[in-house]
C-alpha cells in the first residue's frame, strides 16, 4: 500500500505542478506544435474524431458509476461500492480546471486544463481495471491494453478537434491515474486473493 501511494503522490503532484506551470501561460511549444499538426491534417479526420468524442465521453463515466452504485444497493455487496466510490473519486479530478482557470484553443465556455472526456475515460479505463483484477485476472492485460486505447483515442481526438491542448490531456491522466492509486490504497483495492473470497456464483463444494 505504500508504493500506491507514493506513486499516486508523485503523479497527482506532477499533474498540479504541470497545471500551475500551464496556467495563464501562452501554450508551450508542444501545445502549439501539436495543434498546428491536428489542423494540417484537413477535414478528413474531424468525422472520425467527433465520433471517437461522442462515444468517449463523459457520458460513459455516467453510466458507469449510476451502474455500479445500483448493483452496489441491490446487491449490498460493500466491494461494489467501493468501485462505485473509486470511479467517483477518479471522475472529480476534473473540478481541478476551476483552480487552473486555462484557456481552451478555440472560444468556449469550460476551462481547458484537465480536459473533461479524457478524465472520464481515464477514470472507466482505470476503475476497469481494479474490478477486472479483482475478478478475473487473467484478463487483466487485455482489459488495461484496451482502456489504454481508449484513453489515448480520447486524448487524440480532443486535440483534433480543437477542443484541448495535448498538456490538457497528459494532465487529466496524471491527475486520474494518481487519484485512482491513491484511492486504491486507502480502500485496499484491490482485494487480495485471500480476502476476495469465492468468485461470486461459486460455492465451496464447486471449488473442491
Amino acid at each position: 500500500m505504500r508504493t500506491l501511494f507514493a506513486l499516486g503522490a508523485l503523479l497527482l503532484g506532477c499533474s498540479v505542478l504541470l497545471g500551475l506551470l500551464v496556467r495563464g501561460a501562452p501554450a508551450p511549444g508542444v501545445d502549439v506544435a501539436l495543434h498546428d499538426a491536428a489542423l494540417e491534417l484537413g477535414s478528413g479526420v474531424v468525422l472520425p474524431a467527433t465520433v471517437i468524442s461522442l462515444l468517449l465521453s463523459p457520458g460513459l463515466a455516467a453510466v458507469a458509476l449510476v451502474s455500479l452504485a445500483a448493483r452496489a444497493v441491490i446487491a449490498r455487496d460493500p466491494l461494489v461500492a467501493r468501485w462505485a466510490v473509486l470511479l467517483a473519486v477518479c471522475w472529480m479530478t476534473v473540478w481541478a480546471r476551476y483552480g487552473y482557470r486555462r484557456i481552451r484553443p478555440i472560444d468556449y465556455p469550460q476551462w481547458s486544463y484537465p480536459s473533461g472526456h479524457v478524465t472520464a475515460v481515464t477514470a472507466v479505463a482505470f476503475t476497469a481495471s481494479v474490478v477486472c483484477a479483482s475478478l478475473a485476472r487473467r484478463y487483466l492485460r487485455l482489459v488495461v491494453a484496451g482502456g489504454a486505447l481508449a484513453v489515448v483515442l480520447t486524448a487524440l481526438s480532443r486535440v483534433v478537434l480543437e477542443m484541448h491542448w495535448f498538456t490538457d490531456t497528459v494532465g487529466a491522466v496524471l491527475a486520474t491515474t494518481g487519484a485512482g492509486l491513491l484511492c486504491c490504497a486507502v480502500l485496499r483495492l484491490p482485494p487480495s486473493p485471500a480476502s476476495a473470497g469465492p468468485e461470486r456464483g461459486q460455492t465451496r463444494r464447486d471449488r473442491a
